[in-house]
């Protein structure tokens, strides 16, 4: 995991500022001017969303933009969740808003920026760890193909399990596939040849 954050091109991204109220709103936009950061206000549940949006900010106390919220996170895009009182409660709605950060007031540059690095880098990690297991989820799901196509290799060539997964795993680097994708074409080669015989 890199453990620095490189911030998002702010020039070409924005933060969702969503269901703010007034004073908080004010306070939000101040502070991200001066970081040099865009935005846009979303106080609607059908507005549109930001297709630039790098990340979103949603007041816990006034939030009734589940749509919209939901498209964000559809897109994976960072959300901080914004509340008055860091109460567990308050805590809780915001992880099941999906939150990865909370900005509690008084709302400052620092603590802005501070916010929407730490959601960037969790939401990052977040992805890391979602292809992961993506990756490891399609590996066990592959092992009883991987054992099929061994058993095959052992059957017809008479050689070891080492043997057999090292001429998989050989082949598999000679065509640069997958080692599922190789063991799918031994399979379909054996019976190919069996349909063949009989």
């Amino acid at each position: 995991m890199n453990a620095i954050v490189t911030p998002p091109d702010f020039s070409r991204h924005r933060v969702a500022l969503i269901d703010c109220g007034e004073r908080h709103l004010a306070s939000l936009e101040k502070s991200l001017q001066r970081l040099g950061i865009r935005w846009v206000s979303i106080q609607k549940d059908d507005a549109p969303t930001p297709d630039d949006g790098f990340a979103a900010i949603v007041e816990l106390d006034s939030f009734n933009s589940p749509n919209a919220l939901a498209r964000l996170r559809e897109r994976a895009v960072p959300i901080c969740a914004l509340t008055q009182h860091e109460t567990l409660s308050q805590i809780q709605r915001g992880v099941a808003l999906g939150a990865t950060a909370i900005l509690n007031r008084p709302i400052t540059q620092g603590s802005v920026y501070t916010t929407l690095m730490m959601a960037l880098s969790l939401q990052r990690r977040l992805d890391e760890l979602h292809a992961q297991n993506a990756a490891l989820r399609h590996k066990l799901d592959s092992g009883p193909l991987v054992a099929q196509a061994i058993a095959r290799l052992i059957v017809e060539l008479n050689v070891s399990e080492d043997a057999a997964y090292e001429r998989i795993r050989a082949r598999s680097m000679a065509t640069h596939r997958s080692i599922a994708d190789v063991c799918v074409e031994i399979l379909a080669h054996a019976a190919d040849h069996r349909r063949s015989s009989s």
